[in-house]
């Protein structure tokens, strides 16, 4: 979540409409992108009066981010290619910024008519896919409800889980507040759910150091994963990954690495999440539908940088990955 530019609290016995305060801000953009939040909740009516005490927030817009592709549509279902530094559904940056406003002004649509099916984080890349409709509704609804709704990602990180492969099953909180999962097999409380993971170790490049003194710089074998999210709880792989002691690179918020030391002494910047959302699989009563995005450069770069053979990204998007149901 981004801090605001401006935090504007209107004093004690003072009422305003909001179209005044936004003149006197010189914050018409940001009404008009939606990055604009009175008490916490998004502005759009310059018409709505301002009450004494509350709070207007205005925040600043991302940063131009590389543009989305739509993959391909099916019975009311959008499949898109997301690149990393797009929301999925609008945050601070406004609802424009977002994946869900920017597909719905290709489309031609109104700007709340897309619904995210699944979500991608903002550093994340790869297959997102929306409702354009009720019909897409409840088609995703009735897939997930039998299994049929699948994904694959591939992710990079610091080391190999142990066991190589296998099904990561700790129960993750309802809210990011509530803190971390508890423990392989653990029943879920009610402040948890539970959460289902299928991975496997692909391939693993060369020796490099994880940041910190030179003396204590740990070695390292970046792996590459395998990944299929059997439920769908927020954040669930970074998680996931974290609680396995091999927390995705790039991923600060949940103890990844933000850079990599390699042996020459030269330092790699990792500036976003290194998960990839390859496929999302539909097993639809006639056949079965996969929408596949490449993997973007950036994640394949890094890897030949770092020593591993380019073959593995296919492996990690081809290779069977089973919870031992069948």
């Amino acid at each position: 979540m981004s801090r605001p530019l401006v935090r504007w609290v209107l004093p004690p016995g003072a009422t305003e409409p909001l179209g005044v305060l936004v003149e006197r801000l010189g914050a018409q953009a940001a009404l008009a992108e939606g990055r604009l939040f009175v008490d916490g909740r998004r502005a759009a009516d310059a018409q709505h009066v301002v009450s004494a005490g509350s709070v207007v927030e205005v925040h600043p817009a991302r940063a131009a981010a590389a543009d989305f592709a739509i993959l391909a549509e099916h019975s009311g279902l959008v499949f898109v290619s997301k690149p990393p530094g797009v929301a999925t559904e609008p945050d601070h940056a406004g609802v424009a910024a977002s994946l869900v406003g920017r597909v719905a002004e290709r489309l031609g649509l109104p700007a709340g008519a897309l619904h995210a099916v699944s979500r991608l984080d903002v550093g994340v890349s790869g297959v997102v896919t929306l409702a354009r409709d009720d019909r897409g509704r409840a088609l995703a609804a009735d897939l997930r409800a039998r299994g049929g709704f699948r994904r694959r990602y591939v992710a990079l990180a610091p080391r190999a889980p142990e066991p190589a492969t296998g099904t990561w099953s700790w129960a993750l909180p309802r809210s990011l507040r509530g803190g971390r999962g508890r423990g392989a097999g653990a029943a879920a409380s009610s402040s948890e759910r539970s959460a289902q993971t299928l991975y496997a170790t692909v391939a693993q490049a060369d020796p490099v150091y994880l940041p910190g003194r030179a003396a204590s710089r740990l070695a390292v074998r970046p792996a590459l994963l395998a990944l299929s999210p059997i439920t769908g709880r927020t954040h669930q792989l970074r998680l996931h990954a974290e609680r396995a002691g091999t927390p995705l690179l790039g991923d600060a918020e949940h103890g990844g690495a933000a850079r990599l030391i390699l042996a020459s002494g030269g330092v790699l910047a990792l500036d976003r999440v290194l998960l990839h959302a390859g496929w999302v699989e539909l097993a639809l009563e006639s056949a079965l539908l996969r929408v596949e995005a490449e993997v973007p450069a950036d994640l394949t770069a890094l890897w030949a940088k770092l020593g591993g053979a380019p073959e593995a990204w296919q492996t990690g998007l081809e290779i069977a990955l089973s919870d031992g149901r069948g």
